[in-house]
């Protein structure tokens, strides 16, 4: 491996990144009607494939919507957001947060609305972001945590070149429970000396 990273910045991208039909931008005002209705999504409640309540307010989608922006400034508990659109109609099809570490590691978070499931968005998606965080942040690996029984995200991983490396115990810094997630992990490409 190359030269060990004590953390790592993240920096918004200047322009949404590009991918197949679809685009990933940075949250704006434009998405809190689309949070309230999410809200109102019995599978966003089930799944939390957008961490919002259900039912969500104006009020709350705004704050919440606050927060994901304020992620890219290193002010709040999401970290990083993009928001995954399709770049013909900008339809808010998923969603994808990035949390840096100290150890030259990124761990990302995703959901997919359930209309746009099965299609196989998620896998690119995945791939996109961990490409630019290899590229642009110069982390060394990414990491996914999912919950276990969750086929679903699991086959995303796999499909996307990330390998199954055990179990993670993951602590709720706001709650204090704890949970064993399972640990997918995908390495930076070999870099030119």
């Amino acid at each position: 491996m190359g030269e060990q990273q004590d953390a790592i910045t993240l920096a918004p991208p200047t322009e949404p990144l590009a991918l197949d039909g679809f685009i990933l931008r940075l949250p704006n005002n434009d998405d809190i009607d689309l949070l309230v209705g999410f809200g109102d999504d019995p599978d966003a409640a089930e799944t939390l494939w957008v961490p919002i309540p259900s039912p969500c307010s104006r009020a709350e989608a705004e704050e919440r919507l606050r927060e994901f922006i304020d992620g890219w400034s290193g002010r709040s508990t999401f970290g990083p957001t993009f928001v995954v659109a399709d770049a013909a109609s900008g339809e808010f099809v998923g969603v994808v947060f990035i949390r840096a570490r100290s150890d030259a590691a990124v761990e990302i978070a995703y959901g997919t609305a359930p209309h746009h499931r099965g299609r196989g968005i998620a896998t690119r998606v995945l791939r996109r972001v961990s490409n630019w965080c290899f590229e642009q942040l110069h982390a060394e690996r990414v990491e996914l945590l999912i919950s276990k029984g969750n086929i679903a995200s699991c086959r995303v991983a796999v499909k996307a070149g990330f390998e199954f490396c055990g179990i993670r115990r993951t602590l709720v810094p706001g709650t204090a429970e704890e949970y064993d997630d399972l640990l997918y992990i995908l390495q930076a490409p070999s870099r030119p000396a």
